[in-house]
């Protein structure tokens, strides 16, 4: 055992396999991918690291755990929470998909006694989070939810461990019990002061938040209520440490102090409207008007990515500006695959979107040298598209989680923006209508459209409320609206890209007319 502590100290400068751990810790839900982070690559890293072969053989695995127990956590919630009418569409679909992932979840967790109490730890941690958000938690409730809280990070951690040994080296072993133990009670405490951060910096906050949950239940004794919590957990960490070997128990005290040091400090004033009054309720949806909107933006794209792929091959070129196609390549692929994958409608929608987007970047490969000709862009041109991906897509993806995007708002209208100017300037490069069409511009046109429309119908309708009152109210409330996911940025984005599209559309219907083609008889 000592040989594993002593061993990874190499772990305190950056390595490839912390990239690549910075790669599965984010698949966690936004809420808790900083503390994630940090718990992987301050603790468990230097404590139990593992070589490069280890850490990108177990990658695949630590993101489909990832994905499998979030996704599992969420479908609990939704089974607890109501469904208020018109929030959800094709509820026998989504049934069937969370009965797969429990399932699926199940037999994962059958090789491993300790995946198996956290699986059943989740179960308990959605019923008590549910019994919070209603304003019904007791005493026991607010214990709970504190203990509780690390269950997804644990339950993952157990399903690598259990099936990621075979074959690793001696230091991928599986920390002894009384390390585990110690680890556990310093978690607990990690959990405490990441929602105590949150408390102080983010307006509204969830009722299942530890403290905004003690400040419901206490009032203004909440601060001492909560600290004789950290207090005991504290004192508990403590005392399993002294069951460890001294040097281990050094290092895992320094390590495990830093994530739960501002517990130990001063609390935030217990503010009771810094809580949300109805609480957080996972299933509460989005109107069908929303859905619908989204709907006719899927297939707005689809008529333009068969219009692109037709063009393409008949043309021999491709049909996308290389920069917005990788991004956008990049963009389909985080949002359908990383980003809460098949969480709903539109981050399905997504995967056949990406494989769409796959077909395109195979044109681009295979007739983008000859676009370049007696050029080093052409003679270059496959190591270059491969440096432009691996370029756009940690741009792309860490586009979503540094600016707190996770509807991709930001990231996909400034890739619709870009895409906007340079479809003009293809057209005005190239000099004909190779590669475009006018279906491809109006079904462009009429996707962004309606995925802003779907953006704006989900800040001012409700499940309760399918449809605005009015279309002037409607029009009037989105574009003063200053809250995500419609802000003033998105909606210049979307104006911008609105005038570039219809400039695009005229610029090409008459370049189309003077090549002596029917603009609507061309798709």
């Amino acid at each position: 055992m000592r040989r594993i502590i002593e061993r990874p100290r190499r772990w305190a400068r950056p390595t490839t396999s912390r990239l690549l751990t910075q790669v599965v810790i984010q698949v966690a839900p936004p809420g808790r991918r900083r503390l994630e982070a940090r718990l992987s690559d301050e603790v468990y890293l230097p404590l139990f690291g593992s070589s490069l072969r280890s850490q990108a053989r177990r990658v695949p695995l630590a993101l489909t755990a990832r994905y499998l127990v979030f996704a599992a956590k969420r479908a609990r919630l939704t089974a607890l929470a109501p469904a208020p009418a018109g929030g959800r569409l094709y509820p026998q679909l989504s049934a069937l998909r969370d009965a797969w992932i429990d399932q699926t979840l199940a037999m994962a967790c059958r090789r491993s006694p300790d995946a198996l109490r956290q699986r059943a730890a989740l179960d308990e941690l959605a019923r008590t989070e549910e019994a919070v958000r209603r304003g019904q938690a007791h005493p026991e409730h607010l214990r709970r939810l504190m203990e509780l809280a690390p269950t997804e990070s644990r339950l993952v951690r157990d399903l690598v461990n259990t099936h990621g040994q075979d074959g690793d080296d001696a230091s991928d072993r599986e920390p002894d019990h009384a390390l585990r133990e110690a680890l556990w009670a310093a978690e607990v405490l990690a959990y405490a002061a990441d929602d105590l951060a949150k408390f102080s910096t983010t307006v509204p906050v969830a009722r299942n938040n530890v403290y905004a949950a003690f400040i419901d239940a206490y009032g203004d004794e909440a601060p001492d209520r909560l600290r004789a919590e950290i207090t005991s957990y504290h004192r508990l960490f403590s005392e399993r440490l002294e069951a460890l070997d001294p040097q281990i128990r050094n290092r895992a005290e320094q390590l495990c102090e830093r994530q739960f040091a501002a517990a130990l400090g001063n609390y935030p004033p217990p503010m009771a409207a810094r809580s949300r009054s109805e609480g957080e309720v996972v299933g509460e949806g989005v109107s069908t008007a929303v859905v619908l909107f989204g709907m006719v933006c899927v297939a707005g794209w689809l008529v333009a990515y068969v219009g692109i792929i037709r063009r393409g091959f008949a043309d021999r070129t491709y049909g996308v500006p290389l920069p917005a196609l990788v991004a956008n390549l990049s963009w389909e692929f985080a949002y359908g695959f990383l980003l809460d994958p098949l969480g709903d409608y539109f981050h399905t929608s997504s995967i056949p979107g990406f494989l769409v987007d796959t077909v395109i970047a195979g044109q681009a490969w295979a007739y983008g040298p000859a676009q370049f000709k007696d050029s080093a862009i052409g003679r270059y041109f496959k190591p270059l598209f491969l440096l432009w991906l691996a370029v756009a897509f940690p741009v792309t993806y860490f586009g979503f989680l540094d600016l707190n995007d996770p509807d991709g708002e930001y990231t996909g209208f400034g890739i619709n923006l870009m895409m906007s100017i340079l479809y003009i300037d293809m057209l005005t490069r190239r000099g004909s209508s190779a590669g475009q069409s006018m279906y491809i511009a109006v079904g462009k046109w009429l996707g962004t459209f309606c995925a802003w429309a779907a953006t704006a119908l989900t800040v001012t309708t409700t499940p309760d409320q399918t449809w605005p009152t009015s279309w002037r109210g409607f029009v009037r409330d989105s574009l003063r609206n200053r809250s995500y996911p419609l802000t003033p940025l998105v909606n210049v984005m979307y104006g911008w890209t609105f005038v570039l599209d219809a400039a695009y559309s005229v610029l090409l219907y008459r370049r189309l007319r003077a090549e002596g083609i029917s603009p609507w008889r061309r798709f």
